[in-house]
């Protein structure tokens, strides 16, 4: 069965008006979610090197790549993480979870909240990844096989991955509630008109008892 082209041109609308809305709220809160992104890699970060060097810093739109055996001098060049670059798909997923009609905003609250978390999980390990290679130049990085794929998926998930993601996360969560709006009204077994019908035969069916 196709889909109802009004009903997927009044979604791609309220898409797009979610998602220009959100823009500008997304430039706000891009340091702090920057600060929370580098808090949570550092919890993550000690477990996949020995000895643990590197450590993230959330410094306004960027998150920077800090080596505790190397001095900081002034005027040192430091790697990093560009944060809209890793992150931008959140208000992707923001706006998809928010553009349907006839959902509950309790159930729709409880998608947000996990879409969200699952999108955190895998900026994470995009971070945790790229911190081990990112030290690497690019000519040493595609000396090895791990290198290469790095680099392949990196510049696949900021060019088109990273935008599907929030796309699958979210059909698999309209599946997983149901598919269905949660307060659309349920249909009992058969109609009024039935029942009543139902009722008119049963006391016909009596009248004609001996």
């Amino acid at each position: 069965m196709l889909p109802n082209p009004k009903a997927l041109l009044a979604f791609a609308g309220r898409f797009l008006l979610i998602f220009f809305l959100l823009l500008p709220l997304w430039f706000v809160l891009t340091p702090a979610y920057n600060h929370l992104l580098a808090a949570g890699t550092n919890i993550v970060i000690p477990f996949t090197e020995e000895p643990h060097i590197h450590t993230l810093v959330g410094w306004q739109r960027d998150i920077l790549i800090v080596r505790s055996d190397t001095p900081f001098v002034p005027g040192m060049k430091i790697q990093g993480f560009t944060g809209y670059l890793t992150h931008f798909n959140l208000i992707l997923m923001t706006a998809l979870v928010l553009a349907p009609q006839r959902i509950g905003w309790r159930r729709r609250c409880q998608m947000l909240a996990i879409a969200l978390a699952v999108l955190f999980l895998i900026h994470v390990l995009y971070l945790v990844i790229g911190v081990k290679f990112f030290q690497q130049s690019e000519l040493e990085a595609f000396q090895s096989a791990a290198g290469r794929l790095y680099v392949w998926g990196t510049n696949l998930y900021l060019s088109i991955a990273g935008q599907l993601v929030p796309v699958v996360i979210w059909m698999a969560l309209y599946w997983a509630f149901g598919g269905t709006p949660h307060d659309a009204p349920i249909v009992p077994e058969g109609s009024a008109s039935e029942r009543k019908g139902k009722k008119r035969v049963g006391g016909r069916k009596g009248n004609h008892a001996p």
